[in-house]
C-alpha cells in the first residue's frame, strides 16, 4: 500500500512537472493597444510637485499624513514636533522629541496640547479624546545621542 501511494505522487508530480507552462510564456508583449491612456493632467491621486506633497494636497482620505507645525509652541532648542494624521479615521498621533538631557514631561505636555489646540482650530474640529495614554520612549539616534519622545494618541470629533 506504501509502495502504491509513493509511485501515484511521483506520477502525479511528473506529470505536473511536465504540463507545468513557464510564467514568461504566458505573458504578452506592450503593445500600444494594451498600455493605458496617460492620466490626465487635473488626476490629483499624487503630488505634482513639492508644495503639493509638502501641503498634503493630493492625498486620499486614508493616507497618513505627516505634518510638521510650524508653530511648535516649545521653548527646548532640540525639540521637534511631528504631526501624523489619517482623515479617514480623524486620528491623529502626535510625537514631541527632543534631547534626554533637556527633556521635561511637563513642557512636553504643554506644547502638544497647544499643537493639538492649533491643529483643531486649522482643521475645523472641535473635540478630541484620547485613545490610548500618552508615552514617553527613550532612544538613541543613529548619532548616539540620548533622545526623549512623547506620544498622544487622539481621535478628533466635529
Amino acid at each position: 500500500m506504501k509502495k502504491t501511494i509513493a509511485i501515484l505522487t511521483c506520477l502525479l508530480l511528473a506529470a505536473g512537472i511536465t504540463f507545468a507552462q513557464d510564467a514568461g510564456t504566458n505573458t504578452t508583449a506592450p503593445s500600444a493597444a494594451n498600455t493605458p491612456a496617460p492620466a490626465a493632467a487635473t488626476d490629483k491621486t499624487t503630488p505634482s510637485s513639492p508644495d503639493e506633497s509638502y501641503n498634503n494636497k493630493g492625498f486620499d482620505d486614508k493616507t497618513m499624513r505627516v505634518i510638521v507645525p510650524e508653530n511648535q509652541h516649545t521653548t527646548d532648542k532640540t525639540a521637534s514636533v511631528k504631526i501624523e494624521y489619517t482623515p479617514m479615521y480623524d486620528e491623529v498621533r502626535i510625537y514631541y522629541t527632543c534631547m534626554y538631557v533637556t527633556y521635561d514631561k511637563g513642557e512636553a505636555m504643554n506644547t502638544v496640547l497647544a499643537c493639538l489646540d492649533d491643529f483643531m482650530k486649522e482643521n475645523q474640529y472641535y473635540h478630541y479624546t484620547y485613545l490610548t495614554r500618552d508615552r514617553e520612549k527613550y532612544f538613541k539616534n543613529d548619532r548616539g545621542y540620548s533622545m526623549a519622545q512623547y506620544m498622544s494618541y487622539v481621535k478628533f470629533s466635529r
